[in-house]
């Protein structure tokens, strides 16, 4: 093991204002090049929450003496409880390559009220970041009994990359489409854009399909919501 020294920059906790903290590496065989300050021994921090891969956290931690290690285990707690979700629990193990003392292991369950989750078309493609978050706007809205447009053209969107849709769904599509673009401001569609104008209404099987769709997007948002309150429960209940 090798050890290279370096300067970076780092944001003063008093006074707001960047000043210049030393920093120390370490290369380890497990965790590649590990940074720490100037002066400490290093940490690194393993994360792991269900249904996702470990986040290994190696740059910027490091000790002093064992007190040090404490405000660590905390301020880990702190930003799980901060940025986590109630069904979720993240296990972290506090790792020291630079000695021999023993791993700290703790577990932390999230603390953020549950949200709706987009239901997406299974093996389908996640929507664009704009219709994502547009999503997350409406579905905060507790009187709402039936999924939205932009929701339906999310999980259509997302079904058309899973497989071919049928005819009646490329109209339905096309249609949510364009009222969506003319809720962003679009007044008229001309150009590449201008096949649009040919979806301004539905058939009335059409619209029979889209309200069927609308509804069971909503219900399945309803029992993913429940099963996730409940798993919320189970963590709080063994914690």
């Amino acid at each position: 093991m090798t050890y290279r020294k370096r300067v970076e920059r780092q944001y003063s906790r008093t006074r707001g204002s960047r000043s210049r903290v030393a920093t120390a590496t370490l290369k380890t065989k497990k965790w590649g090049t590990v940074s720490y300050p100037k002066g400490t021994k290093p940490v690194v921090a393993e994360v792991k929450v269900a249904g996702s891969e470990s986040t290994v956290i190696k740059e910027g931690i490091g000790y002093k003496k064992p007190s040090d290690i404490e405000a660590i285990k905390e301020a880990f707690e702190k930003k799980v409880k901060n940025e986590f979700a109630q069904d979720q629990k993240a296990n972290v193990e506090l790792k020291f390559p630079n000695d021999r003392k023993a791993p700290v292991k703790f577990s932390v369950v999230g603390k953020q009220p549950l949200k709706p989750r987009i239901i997406n078309y299974p093996g389908g493609w996640v929507p664009p970041e704009g219709i994502v978050e547009d999503i997350r706007k409406e579905v905060q809205n507790p009187k709402r009994k039936t999924a939205s447009d932009v929701e339906v053209i999310a999980y259509l969107s997302s079904a058309s990359l899973a497989g071919p849709p049928s005819e009646e769904w490329i109209r339905i599509y096309l249609y949510m489409t364009r009222n969506y673009l003319k809720s962003k401001g679009w007044k008229k569609f001309d150009g590449s854009m201008k096949f649009l104008d040919e979806y301004k209404t539905l058939r009335e099987d059409d619209k029979r399909e889209l309200k069927r769709l609308r509804e069971w997007i909503f219900e399945q948002q309803k029992k993913d919501l429940a099963e996730r309150r409940k798993t919320a429960k189970k963590l709080v209940a063994e914690a």
